[in-house]
């Protein structure tokens, strides 16, 4: 299937993934530093002003269950090594359990070409496409531990809990994590009612001990995503008021730690988002949905004058999310199945993958179901930490398909004893999945208007602004919605028909389990790949090109990279800068893309850089940019020229890499020290310092008298020549990360402590006369992590090779007795 379907992969050919282009923008430097010097390469000076590239470009953390990804690969690369993988690890789970080899097969199908996957790929997600499909590994081990296959079932749980760390997209994992309790509560009440609580506590302990080893395989990354995560924007407020943004009230509360719930709850499904899942076009696909000219939209574009080709890109999403590049469809076939698994699989199973699959869609609502969301938001632990949550529909897919096969099966193994039972079952379960239908295909369209919010300046943005009669537009394309809506509505009918179909089918034995699998397979596929045709057209792929080749530098980026001082900033003003990672491809730039950025930079964007955009009544000044990027060492500016090319424009009131100042403004809070960005009137003259750092600086009468300069420059590591006559005191234009989280400074091979100045930069005292100073990057978290990760992964791989080999030994000695 996977070779069908990725054809063009074996043929040289890619697809264009938006976040794997912001990927190699803001990797570039870490990349080529670990290529030329073979260092973990943990800090970049590209992005932000520089941050940790634990979650740009995961550094070597010694997890050796890597060796491990490249059969379940297939030995083939993305994309089709990664689908290959999530329908492998998903034949796995249903084989492991118990489930027929072929009706595994309409599963593992089920889990591989789920409309979802093919979505978070072509927009880049890589990591949590792989997370995502290493999750029935886990859920394979916690069910083989309560069929009493204790050793087997901690091994495997172990080793799916280890690679789904290592795919490195947490927030997935810990979605699923919080279904957990459901089946943990079921098991126990079932164990408990047949007196094997004995049983229940054996296999939760080898649960605990798999995942005390996985734990420690990801330990490389887990340790410095932790530390790190709290100095991020998901880490909490540094300050005491929070800054006042279009993405939060102006009234806001300071979260303890964790994202701001207006900021977090930004992508929430709706109700019409949900319903996407059983029928694809329900809130309208995506944002560039395709059309045929045929449909009232066309024909409307065509009578205002447009010439439209016969099909094209429409803007038909009607969605709650501000833009989707397309539906999260789950397979009407696998709804069915799902429905039918809730009537048919044993109880402790359908609890747990019904009731959690339920959680998660209603989580996915996040601010659209408040009244849980919220409270989740500020009670559970580290939720608060996560944003989009309308991406927690991705792991519903495997659970719902597990539902359902694992109901096939137990339905195929009671039909013969209990055939009154079996009857009975897929009656209510298919009056179910008809009455559902039906009511979606009818009910439904009468109830919801299919129009949205912005359908009007969407229009006009669609149109170039050319449109005369847009209020004619939006009645077409509401018109086109509704009918694809209905179209769409009624094949899933139909799909679901057909799966009921091949289940009566069954229960007649007019055919066998093996036929019905292959028909419920065939269902599966052709049900998918009709919808995800439209997500991932074969005219998307394209010639593999070099990384350079997607970043060409432009005339100003070549007149920038012609200076022979290397160390500045640029600031590009011609993108989006802090949403953009082209330019970190060959600057250093102020700006980046990073879903994780540090607080301390968002607060300044959000305080000042990007002030000028929002009306809001600040309590502190503003100031000129000017003087921030002079702080920040922007020796260039990249903007906007004649014809719409991009010119360099030379800032020559750049403070440096590091300059001495002639005062300290102590301050006595967080918001004190933020202001006073704002209020000092030359920040190159005077340095703002918290009084945490009183003692470190206690004597210190600085003159600005004397030099210093950065001699030698790689992400790691940059080392300084200083002179001066008298004591003074440094600012060096660096982003601080601390304090000890791993940067140090020494003057002259002598420790020296780093003092946070101007609220996000780094500062230090140094004594009189000539000096060499080298701050260095090297935190422990991640040196301890890559050492425990070592051991715990070579013991997840160990284990289950000797377990395994002594299970095959075991089996040959007995059939030798025999």
């Amino acid at each position: 299937m996977v070779f069908y379907l990725f054809a063009p992969q074996f043929q040289g050919k890619q697809l264009p993934k938006g976040d794997i282009n912001a990927y190699l923008g803001s990797s570039q430097e870490v990349r080529e530093y670990r290529a030329e010097t073979g260092e973990p390469g943990l800090w970049t000076g590209t992005s932000f002003g520089g941050m940790p590239t634990f979650q740009i470009s995961q550094p070597p953390n010694g997890n050796q269950l890597k060796k491990v990804q490249r059969p379940l690969w297939g030995f083939m690369g993305r994309p089709a090594g990664y689908f290959f993988a999530g329908m492998l690890c998903c034949y796995l789970l249903l084989v492991l359990v118990g489930v027929n080899p072929w009706l595994s097969i309409v599963g593992a199908l089920a889990a591989g070409l789920a409309t979802n996957g093919f979505v978070l790929f072509k927009a880049g997600h890589m990591t949590k496409v792989m997370t995502v499909f290493y999750l029935p590994l886990i859920a394979a081990g916690i069910l083989v531990a309560f069929r009493k296959r204790y050793v087997w079932g901690g091994l495997i749980f172990a080793l799916g809990m280890g690679l789904a760390l290592l795919a490195n997209h947490p927030q997935m994992l810990y979605y699923f994590g919080i279904t957990l309790p459901f089946f943990g509560v079921a098991r126990l009440v079932y164990d408990a009612r047949r007196g094997q609580l004995a049983h229940f506590g054996k296999a939760t302990a080898v649960l605990v001990l798999g995942l005390l080893l996985a734990l420690g395989s990801g330990a490389g990354a887990l340790l410095t995503t932790q530390e790190y995560t709290a100095e991020t924007m998901r880490g909490g407020q540094k300050l005491e008021t929070v800054v006042k943004t279009d993405k939060n009230q102006a009234d806001a509360a300071v979260p303890d730690d964790g994202l701001e719930w207006d900021y977090a709850m930004q992508w929430s499904n709706g109700w019409l988002d949900l319903l996407a899942t059983y029928s694809p076009n329900a809130a309208g696909g995506g944002n560039g949905t395709i059309v045929k000219r045929a449909t009232d939209f066309g024909q409307a574009m065509r009578q205002a004058g447009f010439q439209i080709p016969a099909t094209f890109a429409a803007p038909t999403y009607h969605g709650s999310l501000p833009f989707t590049e397309g539906p999260a469809y789950l397979g009407a076939v696998v709804w069915a199945l799902f429905l039918f698994g809730l009537f048919t699989a044993r109880r402790p199973v359908a609890i747990w993958l019904g009731l959690g699959t339920l959680f998660i869609f209603l989580l996915s609502m996040g601010k659209n179901f408040a009244g849980m969301n919220r409270l989740l938001h500020d009670h559970l632990p580290l939720l608060s930490s996560f944003r989009a949550h309308s991406s927690a529909l991705s792991i519903s897919t495997f659970m719902m398909a597990t539902l359902g096969v694992i109901g096939v099966n137990d339905w195929l193994n009671r039909l013969a004893a209990e055939p009154a039972r079996a009857r009975k079952q897929l009656l209510y379960a298919g009056v179910t999945a008809a009455v559902a239908g039906w009511f979606v295909a009818v009910v439904v369209p009468a109830l919801i208007t299919f129009s949205g919010g912005n359908d009007a300046a969407t229009l006009q943005r669609f149109t170039g602004g050319q449109a005369k009669d847009v209020a004619g537009l939006v009645d077409a394309l509401v018109e086109t919605r509704r009918n694809m809506f209905i179209a769409d509505a009624w094949r899933s009918f139909l799909f679901v028909g057909l799966t009921f179909g091949a289940l009566i089918l069954m229960f007649r034995k007019t055919v066998s389990p093996l036929i019905g699998a292959v028909l419920l397979a065939a269902l599966v596929t052709v049900d998918f790949v009709g919808v995800n045709a439209d997500r991932i057209p074969q005219d998307a792929w394209q010639r593999k090109q070099r990384p350079a080749a997607a970043f060409p530098p432009t005339a100003a980026d070549q007149t920038i990279l012609a200076d022979p001082d290397p160390h500045f900033r640029v600031f590009n003003r011609t993108v989006n800068p802090f949403s953009d990672a082209t330019t970190s491809y060959h600057h250093k730039s102020i700006g980046g893309y990073s879903a994780v950025k540090m607080r301390r930079i968002q607060d300044v964007i959000d305080g000042y850089l990007a002030r000028n955009e929002r009306q809001y009544d600040y309590n502190y000044p503003a100031r000129q940019d000017q003087a921030l990027f002079n702080m920040f060492n922007v020796k260039w500016f990249i903007l906007p020229g004649q014809n719409g090319q991009p010119r360099a424009q030379q800032n020559p009131a750049a403070y440096g890499p590091a300059w001495l100042v002639s005062n300290i403004q102590t301050v006595g809070s967080s918001d004190e020290e933020f202001r006073a960005l704002g209020s000092v009137p030359d920040l190159k003259e005077t340095a703002i310092v918290h009084q945490e750092y009183a003692d470190a600086l206690a004597g210190l009468v600085p003159t600005g008298e004397g030099t210093v300069e950065l001699t030698e420059y790689t992400p790691e590591r940059l080392t300084y020549r200083f002179n001066s006559a008298s004591e003074q005191f440094v600012v060096f234009s660096e982003m601080w990360y601390g304090p000890d989280l791993g940067w140090t400074l020494t003057v002259d091979g002598e420790p020296t402590e780093l003092v946070r100045a101007n609220y996000l930069l780094r500062g230090a005292r140094v004594p009189a006369g000539q000096h060499t100073l080298v701050m260095e990057f090297r935190p422990r978290s991640y040196y301890t992590g890559k050492t425990l990760a070592t051991i715990c992964s070579l013991l997840i791989v160990l284990g289950i090779l000797g377990y395994g080999g002594y299970q095959l030994y075991r089996m040959r000695s007995e059939e030798a007795t025999v």
